[in-house]
């Protein structure tokens, strides 16, 4: 289907000066046959443009092929011309388009490449020549638009989901790219943050010569108090198949296809969705409420709940009862996750009690649960009979993909697993964290109708949500503000109070006028699908201020002076030498230290053993069942005592050294190629990011396990932990992919570049060159 006559935003089949896209019969085809296009058009400098379909209409493929990431990232057959700022980026690659393109992609989690946020917004920047002293400003004010200018210095590993989301889009448009690409920018904000994100994009397209392509699915969060006329001026609809429905206006495209576009799954405006909606559908809401409260089956009483010893809800009482939704609300940060973890057994309340029926919890990604390798197996796992897994096939509208690998679903698809799965592990209570994250109407639609028919089955429903179509399919709700747990109330009563919901983060605290950006989260709240904090522990102490060149190189010529040495004696004086100045240069206790060089003990142990047994010469205890020499004693000594000082050096310099400021220093003296510079940085955010990913998946699959018959979450046994470690893997490889894409689209490559924050050597470096090397040299002369 092509687009209707007079819709159209814009043909490219001449020039358009002012054109920042230009396409001529672009069409995308992906292997499994879905695609998008034929598309011709153009969008201008200055256009904000929302770009509306139902999922696997192609909406991403459409950004992706924009961003240059299709072919050359994802194979897709490509057909027809495009050009954004005078690059083609289908030919060209991602590289290219990035000197042109800002781009956003759906998972926060990899939206952010290096360590530290501040950094990782700089990198566009640095890939751009931008001057050093230029820089530092750009970084604070982009990440201030995005609304966490608090947040410059952290890890990205400590930060929430929606913390990263606003990251990435300060990576995005920091460099002031022509074309902005972002897809769902605010799918798991609460409503400050929708209000910072909008800003900070029309802040980027104010000067008029940045032009915005947006994929968003929460349009009244987006539009805020203005409606429609708070959408982006133009829409371009792709209809279910990937073709143009309609290209103008958005009022005119929302007024002539909203019965189409609301069919094939996709939200309206408020003001439109009772316009468009069947009279049926408005009174079955109605009608699910109709009925008296059933038992409880789950009880908090008294509890305060948090995480090694930091309590984050202070006197919770709540109840889960059979037959009822009850939604739980509150912003970002607030401890909604925190309340489920607790619910379900897997964290124990710090005070008071959670009392009664066994209870399953769905996280925020699906895939963290995942146990099989096939969509039946998936079901199986829970324990159903082959006829229960064919019903539950059906009911979920995963028959066809039934031998297929659950990582391989779209991401509604996945919802639907993960909470069929529990289903059919038959608790009487299930929580759901977020289950309308990221879906469009017809996807979040199958999702409630579950949590619904549970419900209406006599299982007790919870679900945490900052969503108000979620909230509307709801029995009751329970607002989370200010470390308390407030409710129950009926929905309407929190959907006709404002002040109530600015409480609950469904409603921004701010004016739509207002300059300010609203507050960040709290800097401890938790990553996304994990209630644990993560703390950051970077370099400290005098050492960390010293050139990492400078630290590298002693010890490089402290292994070297070890590897000369045979006695014992020297090695264990510059043993006890270089512990004191550990301890002292990187502010580390004394167990602390030893427990960092276990490793090195253990493998010290074996060198000094070995030798003890192989080593020719006199032997001192004859008597003994095994023959010792003390020639073996004396070399496996020294030997032993060489391993733990070069290996307390390493971690010396691991410590003290801070991995980008290594980087730049390797690039600038070393010349060590940018790419493989910041590839290393990338792998250390991800490797950083491990601990987190492998808490969450355990997490994920222990509430998959039957109880104990004390009551409380299973632990994992080998076989278990063999599932959870095969779905790490897959989840480091799939983040390792969407990472590289994300340099290539922050420009980096092997070209000129600049150093934010280059590094020198000072006279403090040289002194302690000076100073190691003298008591070097007094350890040798005295021994």
């Amino acid at each position: 289907m092509s687009a209707e006559p007079g819709l159209l935003g814009g043909s490219a089949t001449t020039s358009d000066a002012g054109a920042i896209v230009e396409a001529v019969d672009l069409e995308v085809v992906l292997p499994s046959g879905d695609g998008v296009g034929p598309w011709s058009g153009s969008i201008r400098a200055g256009e904000q443009v929302l770009l509306l379909g139902p999922s696997g209409s192609g909406k991403s493929t459409l950004l992706r092929t924009l961003a240059g990431a299709i072919p050359s990232h994802q194979r897709a057959r490509v057909t027809g011309s495009v050009r954004v700022g005078g690059i083609d980026p289908v030919a060209d690659g991602a590289l290219a388009a990035a000197q042109v393109v800002g781009h956003l992609g759906q998972d926060p989690a990899d939206g952010v490449c290096l360590p530290q946020i501040e950094d990782d917004t700089a990198l566009p920047l640095e890939s751009r020549c931008t001057p050093p002293e230029e820089i530092g400003a750009r970084v604070q004010g982009a990440l201030e638009q995005a609304g966490i200018g608090a947040l410059a210095d952290r890890a990205a590993g400590t930060l929430s989901g929606g913390e990263l989301q606003r990251a990435g889009l300060a990576a995005a448009h920091v460099a002031r790219p022509r074309l902005l690409l972002l897809d769902e920018p605010t799918a798991m904000l609460d409503a400050d943050g929708v209000r910072a994100v909008r800003a900070a994009v029309d802040a980027a397209t104010a000067s008029g010569d940045v032009a915005t392509l947006l994929i968003e699915h929460r349009l009244d969060d987006w539009a805020g108090e203005r409606g429609v006329a708070g959408l982006p001026a133009r829409t371009i609809a792709l209809a279910a198949d990937g073709r143009i429905l309609a290209d103008g206006p958005t009022p005119q495209v929302l007024a002539e296809h909203g019965d189409a576009l609301r069919d094939a799954g996709c939200w309206l405006p408020r003001e439109l969705e009772q316009a468009h909606r069947p009279a049926h559908a408005r009174s079955s809401r109605d009608a699910q409420t109709g009925g008296a409260p059933g038992p409880v089956l789950l009880t908090a009483r008294d509890a305060d709940l948090g995480h090694a010893g930091r309590t984050v809800l202070e006197s919770v009482e709540l109840e889960a009862r059979a037959g009822e939704v009850l939604a739980v609300v509150g912003r970002n940060g607030t401890g909604k996750s925190t309340l489920l973890g607790a619910l379900s057994r897997l964290d124990p309340p710090l005070r008071g009690t959670i009392e009664g029926a066994a209870a399953g919890l769905v996280f925020q990604r699906p895939e963290a649960q995942f146990l099989a390798s096939t969509v039946e197996d998936e079901l199986e796992a829970s324990g159903a009979s082959p006829a229960e897994v064919a019903q539950m096939l059906a009911r979920l509208g995963l028959a066809a993909q039934a031998g297929a690998s659950p990582f391989r679903l779209s991401g509604g698809q996945q919802r639907r697993l993960s909470i069929g799965a529990m289903l059919l592990s038959d608790r009487p209570v299930l929580l759901a964290d977020e289950p309308g994250y990221g879906l469009d109407r017809a996807a979040q639609r199958t999702v409630l109708d579950l949590l619904r028919e549970a419900a209406e089955a006599g299982r007790g429903v919870v679900m945490t949500t900052h969503d108000l179509h979620s909230l509307e399919a709801a029995d009751a709700a329970v607002v989370i503000a200010e470390g308390r747990v407030h409710g129950p109330m009926p929905p309407q009563a929190l959907l006709e109070d404002p002040d109530l919901q600015r409480q609950a983060g469904l409603l921004a605290r701010q004016a739509p006028d207002a300059e300010t950006p609203p507050t960040p989260p709290a800097p401890d709240a938790p990553a996304p699908d994990s209630s644990l904090p993560v703390a950051s522990v970077g370099p400290r102490g005098a050492l960390a201020r010293r050139d990492p060149t400078v630290l590298l190189g002693l010890l490089t010529a402290l292994s070297i002076v070890c590897i000369a040495l045979t006695e014992p004696l020297p090695l264990l004086l510059m043993y006890l030498l270089l512990s004191g100045g550990a301890m002292i240069g990187c502010r580390i206790g004394p167990v602390a230290l030893l427990r960092a060089q276990l490793p090195f003990v253990v493998f010290a142990s074996g060198v000094l053993m070995v030798n003890m047994l192989s080593r020719p010469g006199h032997e001192p205890w004859p008597d003994l069942p095994v023959r010792i020499t003390q020639e073996g004693i004396v070399l496996g000594t020294a030997l032993a005592l060489r391993a733990l000082v070069i290996g307390l050096g390493a971690l010396t310099v691991a410590r003290a050294t801070d991995p980008r400021r290594t980087m730049v220093i390797l690039q600038q003296h070393a010349r060590l190629p940018a790419r493989y510079a910041y590839a290393l940085l990338a792998g250390r955010r991800l490797l950083d990011d491990l601990s987190r990913r492998w808490e969450t998946i355990t997490r994920a699959h222990r509430v998959r396990l039957p109880l104990t018959s004390q009551g409380e979450v299973a632990r994992l046994r080998p076989r278990h932990l063999a599932r959870c470690a095969f779905s790490l893997l897959v989840d480091a490889l799939r983040s390792a992919e969407r990472i590289a894409l994300a340099l290539e689209l922050r420009g980096l490559g092997d070209g000129d570049r600049t150093f934010w924050k280059p590094s020198t050597l000072g006279r403090s470096d040289l002194l302690l060159v000076v100073g190691v090397g003298l008591v070097v040299a007094l350890v040798l002369v005295v021994t």
